[in-house]
């Protein structure tokens, strides 16, 4: 079989301004690194950092929109049936709709790893370093390649596994395990490195020992180790400074960013010109936000995806007394006679006035990573597990989220189990979170529209991958068994 090499270029991001108190990148100048200028100090390693985090702010939020929430079935458009929009059908799983939005192509992921892989090779060389700074840059390459990777399994299992950062040989797929070996390596390298919180006003944008101990608890979940799971969820909650907001009229400071409760976040600062357009802001909002049509869908109502009402009802019976309700959604977009029963997502809605309206770049509200929330709701989750058996835990955490709420406590009945995964769709929507949770939980048949009996072992929760990054790789890299 013929072999060649796949060249991945990272980029070092030159700033004036780095990771300011309210943006976490400034992009003034990209340049290519070549062998005499590729880091060589640990103010270049700071700027590389920059970059890594820039690039995975490039990939992530259409990503995980798209495949973590729209795939399991919380979000329709207007009608399904006009609309040629191609995320309508994305929870339909056929191939045709995830591969037109993007969810056969990993590129950019792997762009994003191929830069943290330059920082750690690079970093060793450097000899004048400030020895917490040197830990701090290891640490957070570590946590967003971790991260990274912990996407890439979860999208399509085994995938290539490159700790290299140029001039690679051509790999093929690596097994899950293998994988998950290496993310849990990455994070346990955060965890050492990394301090609960920095002085420099990142907050929430930067990783910390806290950011890694939540990723590395969902990997724990994932792999079904809900007694380690646990222990690092309580670790998130009990030795870190990340707190819930308790202000119920205010919920929405979360999603401006760098609140109490966010624990990693996904920073746009129209101020850093870190505004963009993608299909988290610009299919959950509409008029009178933006304008721009160009796309067929943005400024027309008709085209934004929200839940249906009745998909609304499946997480917030109608008589539901729930805070979540008026704070995590919107009805300001109204065609008389037409979407009168309409009610949007209004999580992303932090919109910055200065924005192009014509090209929708207006929108700098944050992306959610994980919060406080959702690690106590994980947590609630494992404890609920018959291998952990906390029970009263379970119920204490979840209904502290509840009651911030001013939702009705659970007192009993039903399967709790359930109960604290319908109470993760309902805080979480819009996060990118319940397409994993039905995964993880193992109940994709029982709320999504991919139903068959044997979902998991058939792969049918993987994502296909291109034919072009297949032929590319002259077939050492193979289909996913589901989508042959």
């Amino acid at each position: 079989m013929k072999r060649f090499k796949l060249k991945y270029i990272p980029l070092i991001v030159g700033i004036s301004c780095l990771f300011s108190c309210k943006g976490i990148l400034n992009p003034d100048i990209i340049e290519l690194p070549t062998a005499e200028n590729a880091i060589t100090s640990a103010q270049d390693v700071e700027k590389a950092v920059a970059a890594a985090y820039s690039f995975l702010r490039t990939v992530v939020p259409d990503k995980i929109f798209l495949m973590g929430d729209v795939r399991a079935d919380v979000f329709s458009s207007y009608s399904q049936s006009s609309n040629v929009r191609t995320e309508t059908w994305i929870a339909t799983n056929a191939a045709r709709d995830l591969l037109a939005n993007g969810g056969g192509n990993w590129n950019q992921f792997y762009t994003v790893i191929a830069q943290c892989n330059l920082i750690l090779e690079r970093i060793p060389a450097i000899k004048t370093y400030d020895e917490a700074l040197k830990r701090r840059h290891i640490g957070e390459a570590s946590f967003i390649r971790g991260l990274t990777y912990f996407y890439l399994a979860r999208f399509w299992g085994d995938v290539p596994l490159n700790l290299k950062s140029v001039d690679i040989e051509n790999i093929g797929r690596a097994p899950q395990a293998e994988v998950f070996n290496q993310i849990r390596a990455d994070l346990d390298a955060a965890i050492a490195n990394l301090e609960l919180m920095y002085a420099d006003g990142s907050k929430g944008a930067r990783a910390t020992k806290g950011a890694a101990w939540a990723i590395k608890a969902h990997v724990l979940g994932w792999q079904q180790d809900f007694a380690g799971c646990e222990k690092l969820c309580d670790s998130v909650l009990t030795r870190s400074p990340f707190k819930l907001v308790t202000d119920t009229s205010n919920l929405i400071s979360i999603f401006v960013g760098r609140s109490d409760e966010g624990i990693f976040e996904i920073n746009f600062d129209a101020n850093a010109r870190e505004l963009q357009k993608n299909r988290v802001y610009n299919r959950t909002l509409g008029r009178p936000w933006y304008k721009d049509q160009s796309d067929g869908g943005g400024g027309t109502d008709k085209f934004i995806l929200s839940p249906t009402r009745t998909q609304l009802n499946a997480m917030f019976t109608p008589d539901a007394r729930d805070a979540r309700l008026f704070t995590w959604f919107i009805k300001e977009t109204v065609l008389q006679g037409v979407m009168d029963d309409r009610i949007f997502l209004g999580k992303y809605r932090t919109l910055q006035l200065k924005g192009d309206t014509s090209s929708q770049n207006i929108n700098e509200s944050n992306i959610i990573i994980t919060r406080v929330a959702d690690i106590m709701l994980l947590r609630a989750e494992a404890c609920a597990n018959p291998a952990v058996g906390k029970t009263a835990v379970a119920i204490e955490l979840l209904n502290k989220v509840r009651d911030r709420a001013f939702a009705q406590r659970y007192t009993g009945g039903g399967n709790l189990q359930d109960t604290i995964l319908m109470e993760r769709k309902k805080e979480l929507i819009g996060e990118g979170q319940y397409f994993f949770d039905l995964v993880r939980t193992r109940k994709l048949d029982k709320d999504s529209k991919i139903t068959q009996g044997d979902w998991f072992t058939k792969g049918a929760w993987l994502l296909p991958i291109e034919q072009s990054i297949i032929a590319k790789s002259n077939f050492l890299i193979t289909q996913n068994d589901y989508w042959k």
